[in-house]
Formats: C-alpha cells, sequence, structure tokens
C-alpha cells in the first residue's frame, strides 16, 4: 500500500478513535431556590426606587465555565469533564436578579443591558466559587462575594457588605460540589436582599 495512502487512513480513523474515549462533559448550572420563600415587605409600602444590576467582576477563572477546586494553598484546578453552563458571573448575575425581584423591594430590578435609568446601582465582586478539599478528607463549596450599593444620583458607594458561605460537599466531585455552592448561592442571596432592605 502507498505510504501516503495509509497516512490518509490512519488521520481518517483518528476523530472515530478520540470520540469513542472521551465521555461527554457533565452539564450543571446554579440555579435560585424557588421553594423557598424570600424577603418580602410590607403590603402598604409601595416601593419607588429603581435598582440596577452592574456586570459581576470576578478574575479570570471565574469567568470560564470550568468548575474549580482547590486541595492545596495557592492552587486552582478544574474537573476535566464537568463544566457549568454558562459563566459563573452571569449564573451568579441571574440568581442575584430573580431574588431581589422576589421581595418586591424596588419597582423595577434592571439587568446590566438594560439602557432605562435606576436611582441605585449594584456592583458586585465575585471573589471565590469553588470547591475546597480539606486534609481531614472534608470539602465544601465555598463562595465569597463583595457587594457594592452606589447612588447614582450622587456617584456615591451608600453602603458596601461582603458576604461568604461554605456548605459541606456530600462527595469530594464535581456533582457533589455544585450542590452545596448551589446552597451557599442561595443562601448569600438571601442575606443580599436583608441588607438590601436595610439600605432602602
Amino acid at each position: 500500500m502507498n505510504a501516503n495512502i495509509k497516512i490518509l487512513l490512519l488521520i481518517s480513523l483518528l476523530p472515530g478513535c478520540i470520540g469513542k474515549n472521551i465521555p461527554p462533559a457533565d452539564i450543571y448550572t446554579l440555579s435560585p431556590d424557588w421553594n423557598k420563600p424570600s424577603l418580602q415587605v410590607a403590603e402598604e409600602k409601595l416601593p419607588t426606587l429603581i435598582i440596577k444590576l452592574a456586570p459581576v467582576h470576578a478574575t479570570r477563572a471565574l469567568t470560564s465555565t470550568e468548575i474549580l477546586y482547590t486541595d492545596s494553598p495557592f492552587s486552582w484546578n478544574s474537573y476535566v469533564n464537568s463544566r457549568w453552563n454558562d459563566t459563573p458571573v452571569k449564573l451568579l448575575q441571574t440568581l442575584f436578579q430573580i431574588n431581589i425581584e422576589k421581595t418586591k423591594l424596588f419597582k423595577a430590578v434592571l439587568p446590566p443591558i438594560s439602557v432605562s435609568t435606576a436611582d441605585l446601582l449594584l456592583e458586585t465582586t465575585l471573589l471565590d466559587l469553588s470547591h475546597h478539599i480539606n486534609n481531614d478528607g472534608t470539602s465544601s463549596g465555598n463562595i465569597r462575594v463583595r457587594f457594592y450599593l452606589i447612588d447614582n444620583k450622587t456617584r456615591t458607594v451608600t453602603a458596601s457588605k461582603e458576604f461568604s458561605s461554605k456548605v459541606l460537599a456530600s462527595t469530594k466531585n464535581a456533582k457533589g460540589v455544585v450542590e452545596a455552592l448551589n446552597k451557599a448561592a442561595n443562601s448569600v442571596a438571601l442575606e443580599l436582599v436583608s441588607w438590601l432592605a436595610e439600605h432602602q
């Protein structure tokens, strides 16, 4: 058989071999806890303020779809065959917006893409969203977020607060940490709306 034909035959077989050896990635998401009641304001108090959410800021590692874990100081790795269905900054953006809307604290809760004006701006910095694996065999889903509430009229920060939550993971893999991170993210969302209610 001609050498060139052999090479072409081998190349044509490679995609099939690779496809059979690599399993499809498991896709996960961060979802609001629809069953848990949110903070509600008194019915006689009609909301008058409009709040707008700025895009969530984060380091490059948290702006990809990788699910991160750390098992030693100063190191971050990712699960090979597991991914978020969108970047964590976008998933959290949606989760926070839905939780704020459920409270009825504001006349409207605007997404970052809105062209409308708002009384308040909520800036968010995601500092951690990862699987922490400890030396004693335990592990947890950890989230840490800092919020800045800005008065759009004066362009000044009226309040800032950092929230964190750590939920034990049932298993030391992507599935276990995703379950833990969903609980942790919703816990932070509840703390966020309580904090916003104090600073209206």
